[in-house]
């Protein structure tokens, strides 16, 4: 009985311990188990906010390569017929508002569309477009996916890009396929497969490694939605703990449906593809139910190795792979011996490889700011990339790749140019936006994300230079006439010659200077602006009054406070590209204008509608002003004009634009605009002076002009090509607020009838504003300022 009881106190310290041990273990899987919980029941945990680009119009004549490339990015199967090539039109998931007003393009969703073409070449255009309904003009396609959000505490393994579907949506091919290459006994088994476990730790022992997979699909998903990536067998098992509490929890079909939209099936970048979605349309450009067999065995082939069996870079090994999963399903008969053939049979044809992270960063960028701002009033900001929305946005991404390009190009050759290459680099910014609607259309912070994401059209405010001489003259219109009672027009005469400006007793007098150094004496009012001369519009501001011109400024979008000095009025005001882009977008379009803007509706995970934006714009300038200032600004590409040597450099459409420089060089803008479209170009320096920069090096140039002109334009020009290529040259119409009116040259009013015609000119004035003067001076009136 002693012996017993001797025992029994050896025991009890083992009891305790093993108590303990137990205790911790079950505490620790209780842990896992809430992990895994939270995981399986968070669906927004896998569904960032995502970014999208505007719908597509697609219509004669454009070219039979740009259309291509488009249907494939959005993932349609094409077939091709001589020059013709037909299609099936996705049916919308985008808001019907996206689109024009009654647009046929609802009415084509889901119908076959038939594209003609003058030939097979790249170049060949589109003649015609056919469809189940009948003839039509255009059609538009569905918006393109640009982005995810990345949270600022963004891990570094990338958001995971993926579209969710049910079970049902699909095609049945895909789990077969599944089940015969991964988990033959998944509708069998509780979650763990004991032979293939058992197999895989064998393995594993006997090659002293960690490479064997041997788990269900249950033990999968538990290891994809619990994060671990390092392969240990403390993995394998949390696996075994939790895979079978997950099957008790969950039904096969909804393990299954998770593990279909969460399966990972490569990296691209810093961004993961998961899911049979996500993995249809990336490796094929397909929707899942447009996969043939041979397609879904290679993808299914990926899921054992997405690197070592990725068809862009080892073809081979993933064929090999897809053998095998297909003789998989034919040993157990889940495909016939003609159907295995058939997919052995069936071409490969990969979609282009995608590119690697965000398409359009810089615009991305203002596009996370603006929905910040938007949603701070219900979200925190690192709530929003978790979010789950569908951001439709106005960007063209076509325009808006371009512009990037042309801008590294044009900065490229502007440094060879001016011999300044490696020793200064210079930075740029591109905005654009259709006036008509108020969408911008591209933004480009810079010159190369990668190397620098400082977006200095959301963060940068730097001195305008002449870009800011519209706003003066805009304001002479406005006010009407000069203290003498002379109207401004056109034709209003001011002397380009030195003169001196005492607007503060406690200051020295202000004597504006011109970039040219020779004086052209006594020119009109549109000969000032379209040369630039600074002495002319200095003298316009004196006449008319700087408060004046501070309030004209703020009308057409001004935000900035201006310092009312005189050098305000030829751009020392330092502005945000986008408050000039605003400016110049309500001349462009007739004086009406609201805040241009880039969010055009926002999707809740589930496609029901969060956001959308009412673009309400108003009149801020009198139309006639503002047709006025597109009449004058046309000048400054006509003969004489500082950007008038655009047609030498393959720009040949009516247009209306500005340079702008400033005094040390450090600047240089172009602001212009078409009938469909207004661009704003910034070229220079983010830190210092060139000339400081240049004097580093002995062999470097002593001098360097960064003008407007020279820099800013030429870059101007190669983005309005690109981005207006597929539309017509298109003048600006007739405004019915101006009409055209014979003028004195030496007072810029009516001529008289007896005036001689060598001291007329005709030219626009504003209806409602015309000259009260009839004049015919023997001579210029000359005023003091």
């Amino acid at each position: 009985m002693s012996l017993i009881r001797k025992l029994s106190k050896k025991r009890v310290p083992l009891i305790i311990a093993a108590v303990g041990v137990i205790g911790i273990l079950v505490a620790y899987f209780f842990y896992l188990l809430k992990q895994v919980e939270v995981a399986f029941d968070s669906p927004s945990e896998f569904i960032p906010t995502r970014i999208y680009s505007k719908v597509t119009r697609i219509a004669p004549p454009m070219p039979r390569g740009y259309i291509e490339k488009k249907l494939r990015a959005l993932g349609y199967t094409t077939a091709i017929q001589g020059n013709d090539m037909s299609f099936t039109l996705h049916s919308p998931t985008y808001p019907d508002y996206l689109l024009p007003p009654e647009h046929q393009t609802l009415q084509l969703k889901d119908k076959k569309i038939t594209l003609h073409f003058e030939g097979l070449e790249p170049t060949s255009g589109l003649e015609t477009v056919d469809s189940e309904i009948g003839s039509v003009n255009d059609f538009y396609l569905e918006p393109e996916f640009i982005a995810t959000l990345n949270s600022d505490n963004d891990s570094g393994e990338g958001s995971p890009i993926r579209e969710v579907l049910k079970f049902e949506e699909f095609p049945p091919t895909i789990p077969d396929a599944i089940i015969a290459a991964e988990d033959h006994h998944f509708y069998e088994h509780h979650g763990i497969d004991p032979r293939g476990f058992a197999r895989a730790i064998l393995m594993d022992i006997k090659t002293l490694s960690l490479s064997q997979g041997g788990s269900t699909i249950t033990q999968q998903l538990v290891k994809n939605l619990m994060k671990r990536r390092n392969r240990n067998i403390f993995m394998k098992i949390n696996e075994l703990f939790l895979a079978p509490v997950l099957e008790f929890k969950y039904t096969k079909k909804q393990i299954f449906e998770r593990y279909l939209n969460e399966v990972f099936l490569g990296q691209i970048g810093p961004l993961e593809i998961r899911g049979f979605s996500e993995g249809a349309k990336y490796f094929f450009g397909k929707k899942p139910g447009d996969l043939n067999m041979g397609e879904i065995a290679m993808l299914v082939g990926l899921i054992k190795g997405p690197a070592f069996y990725s068809p862009y870079k080892h073809l081979d090994r993933a064929k090999t792979r897809q053998r095998y999963v297909l003789e998989r399903m034919l040993e157990i008969q889940k495909i016939t011996e003609p159907q295995f053939q058939e997919a052995l049979t069936q071409p490969i044809r990969l979609a282009n490889a995608p590119q690697a992270g965000n398409r359009a960063p810089y615009f991305v960028d203002y596009v996370k700011a603006e929905l910040i701002k938007l949603l701070s009033d219900t979200f925190e900001e690192k709530e929003v990339p978790e979010l789950g929305f569908q951001v439709f946005t106005t960007l063209d991404l076509d325009l808006n790749q371009n512009a990037q390009s042309d801008l590294q190009t044009g900065l490229i050759a502007l440094e060879k140019r001016l011999k300044i290459e490696g020793l200064v680099e210079l930075q740029g910014a591109v905005a654009a936006v259709d006036q008509s609607t108020g969408e911008i259309r591209s933004l480009i912070g810079g010159r190369n994300y990668a190397q620098s994401n400082f977006n200095r059209i959301l963060n940068m405010k730097r001195q305008v230079g002449s870009t800011f001489k519209p706003i003066v003259y805009a304001t002479a219109f406005r006010v009407f006439e000069d203290p003498e009672g002379n109207a401004f027009t056109p034709a209003y005469p001011l002397l380009d010659e030195q003169w001196a400006w005492a607007y503060d007793k406690s200051q020295p007098e202000w004597k504006p200077q011109n970039y040219e150094k020779e004086k052209l004496g006594w020119i009109t009012l549109k000969t000032a602006l379209a040369k630039s001369i600074n002495t002319a519009a200095a003298r316009v501001a004196k006449r008319i009054g700087l408060k004046q011109i501070a309030e004209t400024a703020s009308q057409v979008g001004i935000e900035t406070q201006l310092p009312l000095v005189p050098s305000m009025t030829l751009g020392s005001v330092e502005l945000s590209p986008m408050e000039v882009l605003d400016a110049y977008m309500t001349f462009a379009n007739h004086g009406k204008a609201d805040q241009p803007f880039v969010i055009k509706a926002i999707q809740n995970p589930d496609g029901s509608e969060f956001y959308r934006t009412e673009y309400r714009p108003r009149n801020r300038i009198d139309p006639g002003i503002a047709d006025m200032m597109t009449n004058l600004m046309q000048a400054v590409f006509a003969e004489g004009g500082t950007a008038s040597f655009g047609a030498a450099l393959g720009f040949d459409r009516p247009a209306a634009g500005k340079t702008g420089t400033t005094n040390d060089y450090r600047d240089s803008w172009f602001v212009g605009y078409t009938p469909q479209l207004t661009t704003l170009v910034w070229v220079g320096l983010d830190q210092g002076l060139i000339q400081e920069a240049l004097k580093k090096d002995p062999k470097a140039p002593k001098k360097i002009h960064l003008t407007g002109a020279v820099a800013a334009f030429p870059i101007w020009i190669q983005i309005m090509n690109h981005a207006l290529q597929y539309e017509p040259a298109m003048p600006f119409a007739e405004s019915e607020h101006l009409v055209d009116m014979r003028l004195d040259l030496h007072s810029g009013q009516k001529a008289e009838g007896s005036c001689p015609e060598s001291q007329v000119t005709t030219e626009k004035v504003i209806v409602g504003r015309e000259p009260k003067k009839s004049t015919c001076l023997p001579n210029y009136q000359k005023v003091e300022d």
